[in-house]
């Protein structure tokens, strides 16, 4: 785009508009630090002192100071993999930032996120942010998160013109305009997403005017113009603050260095004439110039003299980096979970009660209930759960008692409010993102995954997003290939995620309760084959289930079966056809994935000598493998015959009745199984087939 095509900030910079001295000297400050910052970082990263990649912000200096200093620091900011101008602006201290750019242990991170993962939580940075778009949403949930605490803070999502391309954008900026969130998206138009020219990927490269699609304001402002984007970020802060919802600024700037240190300025997607013409536009050399010769309020003397202070800043945080120590390899597991993992109220121990029976999606429906009525910033996000109730009917009736406010009906966009309920659940919430089916997790899988997940150790154990991911799972009379599947081991791959698989009514509702109280991501994957069945549930409030800590569905002394979710029903059941056999059988109910109760299934197999492990989800690189190969490290002299697995077969859930049943386990494949061990013969997994 033709600079003089650019909507100039010089429009609307009269006298009558100006602030005092103080915030148009801070401005100037503020740009000169972030310069002078990035320049240091990029002789260090060519001297090899840096380690990995370094994205600098060079030239783009005026859009985050202009939208920074409208900013609390209980406001939040979103930023990218360029975003240390972002994270200073906000208002960290630069020697931590430089250090964590070396690496070290006095970094802002400690050393665990680098140039591209930067977290602040005493300053409002919520971090920046290494995939394009994965901010935007986590933004909307600040707002969001803010308002449900009677707080007019809000939050702030800096993106690149690539990200306007990406789902995020949409998800996120719907969801905030319908939500009307205290949110203010600012996209930072450099003109090229890495190397890819903007107009060459859009025949829209007008990025202000798809606000209008989302019924927001949209305005562009010349982004070298730090007084321009100040001015335009005042009214979007104003307008935010006050309830009227989110506004989205496109600041048209330019970096002049490569997208990363090393990659070529000139050459292979700029030319030398377009890069010179934005030099000339730098915008700390305009704003010098207007400050001296246009508003009269500094000579040359006095900018010499800021600049002269930052200097030394600068030179200080790179002398503290250098100097900062190393890590200590023995911290690299620090910062996973929460330690404690479960709340007190899971810990604390609860005589055996009066229970009522109730239906599966009853009991959890009350748990919810129960906590959003002890805590009122807890939100519950998801399609159709508001006065509709939800597909299942799992959320009837919260909508009439907690209002539309916490029970937010979303659109369909998976992505976008479960980034939303990252960055609420980060930020002073709890939210509950409702998925409708475990398939459609991978719509969002990013969120939770790089995300949520791994929060708390980017963040040096500072932030973490204790957020609950529901999801019915599990294959229901021919729902097919994109409604039926059961993912707990994936999901129990990631750390810093737990994976819930509960059996009965009273197991889902204790673990959703503590959920509702832990400190980190928790994915909730509740059977569907089981939401019409019934179980007793302890009576009262302070029913919790702990984490990892499995449960005895049946004891029993010559054969252990491990099972999780509708296939303890199964594995009762062959245990109970077995024990008339005369084989007596011990069934575990494992409750959670991760945590892995693995003693319970140890001191199991001490007691019958042989395992088989019953699984819904598939047996390549699965549960079955990793507790055969657990008891094999921890148990393997107690075993009197080998480890047998049974899983789902490895197909795509059919649709036909008859091609379901004979994927799925039942009960006389899992008597088969018990036979096959006790005749010292593992059953062999289908995938090998």
């Amino acid at each position: 785009m033709a600079i003089s095509a650019m909507r100039k900030g010089a429009q609307q910079t009269g006298a009558g508009n100006l602030p005092d001295k103080q915030v148009l000297m801070g401005l100037f400050e503020q740009m000169v630090l972030l310069r002078k910052f990035e320049s240091v970082a990029q002789v260090a990263c060519r001297k090899g002192e840096t380690p990995g990649f370094l994205h600098l912000y060079i030239g783009q200096e005026a859009t985050g100071v202009g939208v920074c200093a409208h900013l609390r620091r209980s406001d939040w900011v979103t930023s990218t993999h360029r975003g240390h101008g972002h994270a200073l602006a906000k208002g960290a201290d630069p020697r931590r930032v430089m250090a964590e750019l070396f690496g070290k242990a006095d970094g802002i991170c400690g050393g665990r996120g680098g140039t591209m993962h930067l977290y602040d939580r005493s300053v409002g940075l919520f971090g920046t942010n290494g995939i394009v778009g994965a901010g935007i949403g986590h933004a909307v949930g600040i707002g969001m998160s803010a308002r449900a605490q009677g707080r007019d803070d809000i939050g702030v999502a800096f993106f690149g013109d690539g990200a306007a391309n990406h789902g995020a954008f949409h998800e996120g900026l719907n969801f905030a305009a319908v939500n009307r969130a205290a949110a203010i998206f600012v996209c930072e138009n450099n003109l090229y997403a890495t190397a890819t020219p903007l107009k060459s990927i859009t025949l829209n490269p007008e990025i202000a005017t798809k606000a209008d699609s989302y019924g927001m304001p949209g305005v562009a402002v010349d982004g070298n113009d730090v007084f321009a984007v100040w001015l335009a970020m005042k009214e979007a802060t104003e307008r935010a603050r006050s309830g009227k919802g989110p506004t989205l600024i496109e600041a048209k700037t330019y970096r002049t260095v490569g997208h990363h240190e090393g990659d070529p300025v000139i050459g292979t997607y700029r030319t030398q004439e377009e890069v010179d013409a934005w030099i000339k536009r730098d915008p700390i050399d305009m704003f010098r110039k207007r400050l001296v010769e246009d508003y009269g309020i500094a000579d040359a003397d006095d900018l010499a003299d800021i600049e002269s202070h930052i200097d030394k800043v600068v030179q200080e945080a790179l002398e503290f980096a250098r100097n900062s120590p190393e890590p200590d390899p023995a911290t690299v597991r620090r910062h996973v979970y929460a330690n404690p993992i479960n709340p007190p109220e899971a810990l604390k121990a609860r005589p055996a009660g009066e229970t009522r029976v109730q239906g599966w999606l009853e009991a959890v429906r009350d748990g919810i209930a129960e906590e959003m009525r002890a805590n009122s910033a807890i939100l519950y996000f998801g399609e159709g759960t508001g006065e509709r109730g939800g597909s299942f009917a799992h959320t009837k009736n919260l909508w009439h008692e907690f209002g539309a406010e916490r029970l937010v009906d979303t659109p369909i966009s998976e992505q976008g409010f479960t980034a939303a309920a990252v960055g609420a659940s980060a930020t002073g919430t709890r939210t509950v993102s409702d998925l409708m089916f475990a398939d459609f997790a991978f719509e969002t899988t990013g969120q939770i995954f790089l995300q949520a997940a791994k929060l708390r150790y980017m963040s040096n154990g500072e932030m973490s997003a204790p957020m609950v991911v529901r999801a019915g799972a599990g294959a229901l009379r021919s729902s097919g290939p994109h409604h039926s599947g059961m993912y707990h081991p994936l999901f129990a791959h990631m750390p810093g995620l737990i994976v819930c698989v509960p059996s009965n009514p009273a197991d889902a509702k204790g673990l959703m309760k503590t959920a509702l109280r832990g400190g980190d991501p928790v994915i909730m994957l509740e059977p569907k084959a089981l939401f019409a069945s019934k179980g007793p549930v302890p009576v009262g409030e302070d029913h919790y289930v702990p984490f990892g800590s499995a449960r005895i569905a049946r004891s029993g002394k010559d054969f252990t079966i491990v099972a999780a979710g509708q296939m303890v029903a199964r594995a009762l059941e062959a245990a109970d056809l077995l024990a008339a056999q005369g084989t007596d059988v011990e069934v575990v109910d494992l409750r959670t994935i991760m945590p892995l109760d693995v003693n319970t299934i140890v001191e199991s197999v001490k007691k019958t000598h042989r395992l088989l492990v019953v699984d819904e989800a598939w047996a390549m690189c699965g549960m079955g493998g990793e507790i055969a190969q657990t008891i094999n490290e921890l148990a393997y002299d107690e075993l009197d015959g080998p480890v047998g697995r049974l899983h789902t077969a490895p197909v795509s859930h059919p649709f036909a009745p008859v091609l379901e049943r004979a994927m799925l386990v039942d009960a006389a494949k899992i008597m088969d199984g018990v036979r096959s061990i006790i005749a010292g013969k593992a059953p062999v997994p289908d995938h090998w087939h």
